[in-house]
């Protein structure tokens, strides 16, 4: 009988496995990676969120309709009969405000309140301003002024521009405009609700006091 000398296939078989034993090694670590990752991120409930809870909303603001002010035309200056006195508590002190409620106006397209604001002193100076507010961003525009002292009595704002009311303090009283009358809770008010709320006539209105 022949013997087989096994030292040199038992050299070889431990040499190549000391050589793939780094490559074992990485794969078993990848696949333990991959299975710990996947256990990790798995929502059983995944397929049940929406598009904001699984972080896949993507908003398009390519889509939304620019909002453009109307071109507006200011109104003569009012006249004395039709002025109503609002009072306000954020006026200032010795100061009157009054309101051309007749001609107040709520446009449906760019929803800005237009209306003649007049102011008077107890020392019997006056002077007027139309403007405009936007409930939606809590702003005003003033168009014009008027002087009944000067000539013209009534100069056009070269560049109006669109200024935030700002939070209720001592003489802000277009913020109280804005808030009180002019915006209701969640929506613009028409121009009769306008008008009756600055006179208090505004049956069952809830005013919006933020």
């Amino acid at each position: 009988m022949i013997g087989l000398n096994l030292a040199p296939m038992k050299m070889f078989g431990k040499s190549l496995f000391n050589r793939l034993l780094p490559l074992l090694a990485a794969t078993a670590c990848l696949l333990a990676t991959q299975s710990f990752a996947g256990d990790v991120i798995v929502d059983p409930v995944h397929e049940y969120r929406d598009e904001m809870e699984r972080g896949e909303f993507s908003y398009d603001d390519s889509q939304d309709i620019p909002w453009i002010e109307n071109e507006t035309e200011v109104l003569a200056v009012p006249r004395p009969e039709d002025l109503t006195k609002v009072s306000l508590d954020q006026m200032p002190p010795k100061i009157t405000l009054l309101v051309d409620k007749s001609r107040i106006t709520v446009n449906a397209d760019d929803r800005v309140v237009r209306v003649w604001l007049w102011t008077r002193s107890d020392s019997g100076l006056e002077k007027g301003s139309f403007e405009g507010y936007r409930c939606d961003t809590r702003e005003y525009k003033i168009y014009a002024w008027a002087n009944p002292d000067a000539e013209p009595s009534v100069s056009k704002v070269k560049r109006p521009v669109w200024r935030t009311a700002k939070k209720r303090r001592a003489g802000n009283y277009r913020t109280e405009l804005l808030n009180n009358y002019f915006c209701g809770v969640g929506e613009i008010r028409n121009a009769r609700q306008i008008a009756d709320s600055l006179t208090g006539e505004l049956q069952g209105g809830i005013f919006d006091t933020r």
